[in-house]
């Protein structure tokens, strides 16, 4: 049986396939008639399904992370689809091939995790040096962190999403520090490098991406920070105040209290981290979110969570500015 993608589906159609459950829920209409809501995934996206008159047993039958065959009509809602399922059932985990749910970046990973550490390479502070080798010198610690998501949905939440989303920041931050001499680059770089790294024990990412109990009840935020006090306590008389600021900087890279962060940033690099964070995660957030949902017939996507708002997709064309039919040389500018 032919896998048939989700970013493929045309209204109308039956569908027999495979998918991996992400969400289900079993619930009753208005008028008392059980049904199941789920939703199912592959690498290309996500979509709902209802299956109307269900049995509790059906619901039962299987759970969220396992693979379903269905069959189903595909329906569009708002210009989206969706699956009226016909039939649902259990599948053998070995029966289905993982490559085709979960979603990876588009880039080498190899090549991004060697350019990750060409950039750190400038780093001149012994101990901040040592910090970073000591944490990347760990093969554990290194297949993690170039095979975990940066998220489980809003921003890089694809195999290779934590290095990619690290190492766009580490960019960020050099190109900030062009601009800004009296940034204490090897703090920022150090700190930019780090601030996500308890992403590694926060997220599971064997077959869909969710939190683990540990990523739950500490998150990635303080994780991070045992990670790095932990290495730091190795390398022998590392400076307190360094130490200090190096976990400052991870603990308030979310910038505010209700968004998750211990503490709110308080020294220059751990204020710039912040919005370097920020800024890469929203930027690939908004092609992410156009990408998953693409009605191709409107120039708005579907309400964003992410950014509380419908999304403007559809980019102006731009034409070069004409004074009298000539193009203008720029002269005018001051």
């Amino acid at each position: 049986m032919a896998h048939r993608f989700i970013s493929d589906l045309k209204e109308g159609e039956v569908v027999e396939s495979v998918y991996l459950v992400r969400e289900k829920s079993f619930d009753t209409t208005k008028n008392g008639n059980p049904y199941i809501s789920l939703e199912v995934s592959d690498k290309t996206g996500m979509v709902d399904c209802r299956k109307w008159d269900a049995l509790k047993s059906l619901f039962d039958s299987f759970s969220v992370d396992d693979f379903v065959k269905v069959r189903a009509k595909v329906e569009f809602y708002k210009n989206y689809p969706q699956l009226k399922l016909d039939s649902i059932e259990k599948i053998d985990d070995k029966s289905a091939d993982i490559s085709l749910y979960m979603p990876v970046s588009d880039k080498n990973r190899e090549k991004m995790f060697k350019d990750f550490l060409s950039e750190l390479g400038s780093m001149e502070n012994t101990y901040l040096r040592s910090l970073i080798h000591g944490i990347f010198s760990d093969r554990d610690t290194v297949e993690k962190f170039k095979t975990s998501p940066a998220a489980t949905d809003f921003h890089h939440p694809y195999i290779g999403g934590l290095l990619e989303h690290t190492l766009g920041c580490v960019e960020l931050a050099k190109l900030i520090a062009l601009k800004h001499k009296d940034i204490n680059m090897d703090l920022l770089l150090c700190g930019t490098a780090l601030h996500d790294i308890g992403k590694i024990d926060e997220l599971s990412y064997k077959r869909s991406f969710y939190y683990t109990d540990k990523g739950r009840l500490i998150g990635h935020i303080v994780l991070g920070a045992n990670i790095i006090s932990s290495a730091i306590d190795g390398i022998e008389n590392f400076p307190e105040e360094l130490k200090n600021l190096m976990l400052h900087i991870v603990l308030s890279h979310h910038g505010e209290h209700e968004w998750g962060s211990p503490k709110r940033p308080m020294c220059f690099e751990a204020i710039i981290l912040h919005h370097i964070d920020n800024l890469d995660a929203k930027i690939n957030g908004f092609r992410h979110f156009v990408k998953t949902y693409n009605d191709p017939d409107s120039s708005w996507t579907k309400h964003s969570k992410m950014f509380g708002e419908f999304l403007y997709k559809k980019s102006p064309l731009v034409s070069p500015a004409t004074f009298d039919g000539e193009a203008d040389s720029g002269s005018n500018f001051v």
